[in-house]
This record gives structure tokens, sequence and C-alpha cells, in this order.
């Protein structure tokens, strides 16, 4: 048992508390399959959280969307269930509208970038904001996605190749105004139902980004992969404020490192296996198809004024410098 776990454990026995039963139990939801990395890394924070506390918080792991989409499950925790999910800065723009930068296309050059401004005052006043505006805190920031491409089922190039091409959206404004940049028509839809519409061609392509598009297996149903790096995406795993002030202390202070620690380990993951989810998915018979990524930059450059995130777009920047 490390250092922290002792001292947990003896904070808990000062105050009288037993790890005996389950006292507290967590719910946590993704829609990404059971073997991408964000959903190890779920478990792995499972592992860890049960085992500091010795079971009494009990976390059970839903992939797939088994437990309900990721915007259902938002409302359910701000009405003080205990349930959790994986939610990128796009879904929370509906509470804080500054978020939506956060998810724009070129914003962060390089994941280091994002990375830097994830540990800045600005991020810190962003997440303060939420809480107070939607009840929900975000247990940690820190889970890189990887690097949001393009995947077709025909080649492109330009944005202009793109033009007419009906690309898969998440259900927010800036996902919606992502695919607009990168030249296509916006298809919002759950990324569950992503395979059988690229299968039923309803749609022409997704953003996504390497582990998402490989455990899905869209080499069956797309052909080609445009490196746009267009979002260098971190996921947040967020919970209600009215379940996570129901425990101890302790066990909040626990949940946030661990949460931090866990997305250490999914971020280390991904980089580790992005090349070979590209490859793996070249011999399944898909394209890597490089592409110039200049002219969808230019595209990107009146989106922050178009949707009112001026402000918050100078201050990721400053918080950069």
């Amino acid at each position: 048992m490390n250092t922290k776990k002792i001292l947990l454990a003896a904070s808990l026995s000062c105050v009288g508390m037993t790890a005996s039963a389950e006292s507290y139990k967590l719910n946590m939801s993704t829609v990404l399959a059971p073997n991408n990395p964000l959903t190890k890394g779920l478990k792995h924070f499972k592992a860890e959280v049960e085992a500091a506390t010795e079971g009494d918080i009990k976390i059970n792991v839903y992939p797939s969307g088994s437990l309900g989409g990721t915007g259902d499950l938002i409302e359910q925790a701000r009405a003080g269930s205990n349930v959790s999910m994986m939610a990128d800065p796009s879904r929370l723009q509906n509470y804080v509208n500054d978020f939506g930068v956060l998810a724009s296309p070129y914003v962060f050059e390089s994941l280091e970038q994002a990375q830097n401004y994830y540990q800045s005052d600005a991020f810190s006043d962003l997440q303060t904001e939420l809480q107070q505006k939607s009840g929900l805190v975000i247990l940690s920031a820190n889970w890189f996605q990887g690097t949001r491409m393009l995947v077709t089922k025909k080649p492109v190039s330009s944005p202009e190749d793109v033009e007419g091409m009906r690309i898969r959206a998440a259900g927010s404004t800036i996902g919606v105004k992502t695919v607009e940049v990168l030249g296509g028509t916006a298809t919002p839809m759950p990324w569950n139902e992503a395979y059988t519409a690229l299968q039923q061609q309803v749609i022409d392509g997704v953003e996504v980004h390497p582990a998402a598009f490989y455990d899905s297996k869209l080499y069956e149903v797309a052909d080609y992969i445009q490196p746009t790096n267009h979002a260098f995406l971190m996921t947040y795993l967020v919970v209600g404020e009215y379940w996570l002030n129901s425990l101890p202390e302790e066990y909040k202070t626990l949940l946030k490192e661990e949460a931090v620690e866990a997305g250490e380990f999914v971020t280390k993951m991904i980089l580790e296996n992005e090349k070979q989810y590209i490859d793996e998915s070249i011999q399944h018979g898909m394209t890597f198809n490089d592409v110039d990524i200049e002219p969808f930059q230019e595209n990107s450059k009146t989106l922050y004024k178009a949707l009112d995130l001026t402000e918050e777009y100078e201050k990721v920047q400053e918080s950069l410098n």
C-alpha cells in the first residue's frame, strides 16, 4: 500500500469510518468500446479507488453506451444521481459557452500545448464557472483521446474535396462547426451509430481519433484516413456536485488524485498505440492519405468570432506564452 493510501486509511479511522461495507457506489459510463484505452482507464480508476478505500467506494464501469447517452447521463449527474461519464469540452459548452474553444479545430498545435493549458489558471477559472452554473465537477481533465483525423469513404486532400460530404458530428454546436471547418456537411448522431451509418451510406465519413475508429472497426466500412490533426482533444471525468459532496473530504481528494493518475495512464497508452491503430487499419485495407493541413487551418480562423469565443481563445493563447 502506498503512502497516500496509508494516510487515507488512517484518516478515515480517526473519524470513525469503516470500509467493511459498500457505503458509496458510482456508476461510470462511456460510449466507447470495452477495449478502448479510455475504457481501460476507467477500469484502472475503479481498481485503484476500490483498493484505496477497501471497497467502501464501489465503482461499476459501463462501456459502449450501455448505461445511456452522454447527454442524458450529464443531466442525471446534475440531478444528483451517482453517475459519472467521460465528457469532452464540446459537451460542456452547453453549460459554459467558453468550453467550446477547447474543442475547436486548430486551437492547439500539439499535445504539449494542450497539456500546458490544462495546468493554467485560465482552465481553473473555467472549471469553477462550470461548477457554479451547472453543478458538474471535473475530477480530472487530462485524459487524452488522441489526435483527431478525417476518416472517409473517398479520398480527401483539401476542404474543397469534403464539400458535399456528410460527416458525422458530435451533438454540439462546436461539433457541427468543426465539420464545417473541414469542408463537410455536418450530420449529428451518437458515436455508436457511426458504423451503421457508414455501412448504409447515410454518412460519408467521420472526424475522430485513431483509437475510436480502430476499436469501432471502421476499417470495415470506410477506406481513407486523412491526418488533418485538427484537434488534440482531452476528455474529462465528470461527476455531479451533489453526489460528490455526499462523500467524506478524504474520499473527494482521493477521487481527484486517482482520476488524474488514470488520465496519465490513458495518455501514455494512447501515445504508445496511436501509430499501431493506424497501421493495423491499413492492414485491414484502409489507405493513409496525407494532406496539407494549412487550408483546413485557414478555414478555422473565423470560427471563434462566429461562436462568440474570441475572448476565451485569446485567454488560451495567453496561457501558452
